[in-house]
């Protein structure tokens, strides 16, 4: 026994596919044919299909797969599963969007006009042969209660599964002496562009220019309008799964802020997260900008008020609350050096921004855990927060070694540090020495001993990895800086005191000698030390000499000059340590009664006032 029917044919520009199944349809003759359309009817309904185009009467409507990007109807947006737009003859949207049905179910429409307003390769129309003898506006109604929810969301027309569309939709109609005519019309030459540009996109997500020639040949040979080549490869770039999911988390972003006046700081850094992933994996930045202008209607996304590192670090955070799992994964190596160096920059700046970011995080992980009773989503944000735990230990260690005096730097110590590098190593072999080394390095606080103490850290921990070196070997190196830092400072104290008394002295080879020799039975006297190394006692004069020189001759100058940037090289020439010198500044400003303000703007490099004897 036959179930159901199906023709083929061409008309104009245009494919066609009729699919007729139900009641008695293995003794119905319902089509004539002529050379310039093909009808088909029963019962008073009818569909013809003609050169320019279809002309339709009777009970049924049309549908179509919606376009990525095509104008969608709000209610069908916010439905979750709604794929299809579905029309009924004869019935319209009023202006609160409630389906108004009319008696008047008879019109034609033009093949440009069908595919520019519907689908731009394929669109489908029906009608219900029965024996309904009411209203048609009655019927209309039946039939959208029977199979509308069907229609709008089964994905049988997105995958040309047209044998199970027909069946289904008989099955859904649930009417034993009905008979359904589903008309499937196909535009040839968009189908031919749409299918080339999508069996080229996939593989790479991108075309060859070869490829671009090919596609170029098919606009020229069938004239395709600009904007239906757009809308069909807008449609392709959508529905390649790797581009669709991430799209589609940011439509929902955006639906869920359309009754808002603006959007949230976790749905901004959501989307802007969405959008750095859209240029890692190459999906086009047009899927996001076709959401913006469909669903914003022009509100702007207000851009949260704190430094760009900031929101970065946010936007990151957020991947862990997308509702795909496979989008929470793209938190990658590179993301988490990108959140290291976020906080880095705020500990430098003194900037708390970071740790509310992380508060922020946490809040929202305990809300969804609060409500779904998931914790997973803390295990992750966990995992990530044990990266900034090793980054404050680091820091701290190397930070007490690089300003402090007398710090107790042991074996265990230099094996946290190690163990921390190589976990920064394996997300960037670089990562250590830029937050931890060099940083500290640059920074224009540190001591000349502080400097000498992280350059022996970084190159002993280099020749330990090498097998150059042991725990014990660096530690002892840092310990013998440790104690030459702690003498300088003894010597340069005591040869301070004396330097007013005994200067002339200095400036002879004997006179150095005793009070070199004078100082060292000083410190033996306190157990420091048996005698003052000669590198050690010049170092500490000359440092003293230069001192000296900047009080009596240099500064003067500059504050008379207004010459700032003599200052700066003074600083950066003599070796002496900034903090030192802004302590003598300091010094010599209350000393002359000067206002402690103008020192300020030396130090800031701002433009001097006049300075009062």
């Amino acid at each position: 026994m036959i179930k159901d029917l199906r023709l083929h044919g061409d008309m104009g520009p245009v494919r066609f596919f009729a699919f007729v199944g139900g009641a008695n349809i293995e003794s119905t003759y319902f089509y004539e044919e002529t050379s310039s359309y093909i009808r088909f009817f029963s019962k008073g309904n009818e569909f013809t299909i003609s050169r320019e185009g279809i002309h339709y009467k009777g009970t049924g409507g049309s549908f179509c797969e919606y376009m990525f990007g095509v104008e969608k109807p709000m209610k069908d947006m916010i439905k979750g599963g709604v794929s299809n737009r579905l029309i009924m003859f004869g019935a319209f949207l009023d202006e609160n969007e409630k389906i108004v049905f009319t008696n008047d179910t008879e019109g034609s429409e033009s093949f440009y006009k069908l595919f520019f307003q519907g689908n731009a390769v394929k669109n489908y129309y029906f009608f219900v042969s029965s024996g309904h003898r009411g209203e048609n506006k009655k019927r209309q109604q039946q039939i959208l209660r029977s199979v509308g929810r069907f229609l709008k969301r089964t994905d049988f027309i997105g995958k040309d599964n047209d044998t199970e569309l027909t069946n289904n939709f008989i099955k859904k109609m649930d009417e034993q002496k009905s008979t359904v005519f589903i008309f499937k019309i196909i535009h040839r030459e968009n189908e031919e562009f749409y299918r080339a540009f999508e069996r080229f996109y996939s593989a790479e997500r991108s075309l060859t220019s070869r490829e671009d020639l090919y596609m170029e040949d098919i606009v020229a040979r069938y004239k395709i309008d600009n904007y239906q080549q757009e809308r069909m490869k807008i449609d392709v770039m959508y529905k390649h799964s790797e581009n669709r999911r991430v799209v589609d988390e940011y439509r929902d972003i955006l639906l869920s802020s359309i009754v808002k006046d603006s959007l949230e700081h976790s749905d901004t850094a959501r989307l802007r997260r969405l959008r750095t992933l859209s240029i890692r994996n190459n999906i086009p930045g047009i899927l996001f900008d076709t959401l913006d202008e469909l669903l914003l209607k022009g509100k702007k996304i207000q851009e949260i008020k704190e430094p760009e590192y900031l929101r970065e670090a946010r936007s990151i955070l957020e991947n862990l609350f997308f509702k795909d799992p496979s989008l929470k994964k793209h938190i990658i190596n590179e993301d988490i050096v990108r959140l290291i160096k976020a906080k880095h920059r705020a500990y430098s700046q003194s900037d708390m921004g970071f740790d509310q970011v992380l508060l922020d995080t946490g809040r929202a992980c305990d809300e969804v855990a609060r409500e779904t009773n998931d914790f997973s989503i803390f295990e992750e944000f966990s995992s990530i927060v044990t990266y900034f735990d090793r980054y404050d230990n680091v820091h701290a260690l190397l930070s007490q070694l690089a300003f402090m005096e007398n710090v107790d730097f042991t074996e265990d110590s230099l094996r946290s540090l190690i163990g921390n590098k190589n976990e920064f190593d394996k997300l960037d072999g670089s990562l250590f020495e830029d937050v931890a080394v060099k940083k500290l390095l640059q920074n224009k606080y540190i001591t000349a001993y502080g400097r000498r103490k992280i350059s022996a850290i970084a190159k002993g921990i280099a020749r330990i990895s090498g097998g150059d070196a042991s725990l014990r070997d660096v530690v002892a190196e840092l310990k013998m800086i440790r104690d030459e830092e702690k003498l300088y400072h003894y010597v340069y104290d005591a040869l301070k005191e004396r330097i007013r008394s005994f200067y002339p002295r200095l400036n002879t080879k004997d006179g150095k000698n005793e009070i070199r020799e004078d100082i060292g039975r000083e410190l033996a006297e306190k157990g420091l030390a048996r005698k003052v190394p000669q590198k050690l006692f010049d170092k500490v004069l000359l440092d003293l000499k230069k001192e000296s020189f900047y009080i009596n001759h240099l500064l003067p100058i500059i504050i008379e000059k207004r010459d700032i940037t003599l200052r700066e090289d003074f600083l950066k020439n003599s070796g002496l340590d900034r903090f030192y010198i802004e302590n003598i500044e300091k010094e010599y400003f209350e000393d002359k009664g000067f206002d402690a303000a103008i020192l300020d703007q030396i130090r800031e490099g701002k433009e001097l006032l006049e300075v009062g004897s």
